[in-house]
């Protein structure tokens, strides 16, 4: 349960970051040559978001049914 809300808070921020970015609302990175390397950052820590959700949700196991 934690590593999917952790999942969702990380890309969360990404898509937060990526979206201010993107719309010039403000210049996060600065210069010119530190764009890639902040896309590729929040790239990271997106795909990180759902690597987590996605584990967390496959980890949860389905209740057995017993039979009578």
């Amino acid at each position: 349960m934690i590593a999917l809300i952790l999942g969702a808070v990380l890309i969360v921020i990404a898509v937060i970051l990526g979206g201010i970015q993107i719309s010039h609302a403000y210049n996060i990175y600065g210069a010119a040559g530190n764009k890639w390397g902040f896309y590729s950052a929040v790239a990271i820590i997106g795909i990180i978001g759902i690597i987590l959700a996605v584990w967390s949700v496959l980890k949860k196991e389905t209740p057995k049914k017993t039979t009578p």
